[in-house]
């Protein structure tokens, strides 16, 4: 279906609405994390299962969304999508217990991963390829907002009315945003013969799940100990077994064949640091701010505000430099200011006003707007048309992964840092926090180098098969 001939302005702004209601979703607990470990009585690492539980739903469904996207039209997996979410938080809000709580943001994610890689593939398709670095600019705008304009806001209404009302903002726009879609999706996707394989599926969730499970534990038992290294070793093996057996099919439920592509491979490198480095930033900068510089929690999601606008200017500006100049020097500016912004982090004191943190943290965002989406455009244009789905799904799998293991792995550390006896916790957090900026600062810088290797075709492939390494 011819993508010119087709009225997409309603549908971009529907589609674009849902993926921001998700994306916000996902980031409006954040702030709450304090409160919630009081009410709750769980650590540092535990309430990092809200994030985690999250992430790895999204993790599971986005590996399976190049089958679901070649089975099913995109009007019924954006109805689905929001279905989750409607569900997902009023369970939420009537949560007894952190369990229940962390349930809901699995039902809410289940959504989220079918959403992302869709909203990725519908622009992909209805924009033309001379525009392409626009419209995931735009998609970049849309989604990256969200992880600090949902924790701000999550601060004011946190001190005003405490977080269980942060379930009633989200209800009614995912409301409106489900009835848009009724009256305004199209499949505008061309679908392909598509075949789900019960092994993948299952191989996709122990692979995935165990991983991110013995991460989680290291902060708890070790790195050592059997709840750490058995969901670890199985993981890893789940994962190695999920790309075998996608090699082996006929039909794929995820081309991993693609990695095959140079140019593709370097890109999902990228988006791996980069995702990173963004969800980390954006989870630990706020309880930083609380727990060591003593702030509120609304003034800890306010100081992310003007990183946020910079965030999402940038974003849309990062396009069109695409669009004339390529990915290769946005992604090295883009780095290098995110490079910067660590070594920035690491100069804060214990009693430094948390001010430094709002300044740094726009030097951040101004490098991310650099380089999120124009890695994305990246890896899609090093694809031929017919690929786009399954290199939606890798993009976005490289996405998630890469935020659920920094986050899990960066505060993992702060926590181990905390845990240390005689060492007050104020102290502990701080000189935790400072150690995760210079890793930080290592990933970025390592993302910097190899960013030099960057080379694109700057001609679109007609739709021929890219040559494989």
């Amino acid at each position: 279906m011819a993508a010119s001939s087709i009225p997409h302005k309603m549908l971009t702004a529907t589609a674009l609405s849902a993926t921001f209601l998700f994306t916000f979703s996902q980031f409006l607990l954040i702030t709450a994390y304090p409160t919630i470990m009081t009410e709750f009585g769980v650590n540092a690492t535990q309430v990092q299962w809200l994030t985690t539980a999250f992430l790895l739903a999204t993790i599971i469904f986005i590996p399976m969304s190049g089958y679901f996207m070649n089975t099913f039209s995109a009007k019924s997996l954006v109805l689905f999508s929001m279905c989750t979410l409607l569900v997902g938080t009023a369970v939420g809000a009537a949560a007894p217990n952190f369990g229940v709580l962390v349930v809901s943001r699995a039902i809410q994610a289940i959504g989220a991963g079918i959403m992302l890689p869709l909203v990725q593939t519908i622009l992909l398709s209805v924009f033309p390829y001379e525009k392409r670095g626009f419209a995931m600019g735009l998609l970049g705008a849309v989604i990256n907002v969200a992880p600090a304009s949902a924790p701000s806001l999550s601060g004011l209404v946190i001190d005003a009315v405490g977080w269980r009302a942060l379930h009633g903002i989200m209800f009614v726009p995912a409301v409106v945003v489900f009835v848009l879609a009724v009256l305004f999706m199209k499949n505008v996707i061309e679908q392909q013969e598509a075949r789900l394989d019960l092994l993948s599926t299952f191989l996709t969730v122990v692979g995935f799940a165990g991983f991110i499970l013995g991460l989680s534990n290291v902060s708890t038992f070790g790195f050592v100990h059997g709840w750490t290294l058995i969901p670890l070793l199985s993981g890893g093996a789940g994962i190695v077994l999920l790309v075998r057996r996608q090699l082996q099919l006929e039909i794929p439920v995820l081309k991993v064949q693609l990695m095959r592509v140079p140019l593709f491979r370097l890109a999902m490198v990228l988006v791996f640091i980069n995702m990173m480095l963004l969800l980390s930033a954006e989870s630990i900068l706020p309880m930083f701010a609380q727990d060591v510089l003593g702030t509120s929690a609304f003034l800890s999601g306010f100081l992310l505000v003007p990183g946020t606008i910079l965030l999402s200017i940038m974003t849309i500006v990062a396009g069109r430099l695409y669009d004339k100049y390529g990915g290769r020097p946005p992604a090295l500016a883009g780095f290098g200011l995110l490079f910067l912004s660590m070594v920035l982090f690491s100069t804060i004191g214990v009693d430094s006003s948390p001010y430094w943190i709002m300044l740094y943290f726009s030097v951040f965002m101004l490098g991310c707007g650099l380089t999120l989406m124009t890695l994305v455009t990246v890896s899609m244009n090093a694809l031929p048309q017919k690929d786009i789905t399954h290199g939606s799904a890798i993009t976005n799998t490289f996405r998630q992964f890469g935020m659920a293991f920094g986050v899990i792995t960066l505060t993992t550390v702060i926590s181990l840092s905390t845990a240390r006896e005689g060492v007050p916790y104020v102290e502990a957090a701080y000189e935790g926090t400072i150690l995760v900026f210079w890793i930080m600062g290592a990933c970025a810088l390592g993302a910097l180098l190899l960013s030099l290797r960057m080379n694109e075709n700057p001609k679109p492939d007609s739709g021929e098969e890219r040559t494989p390494e």
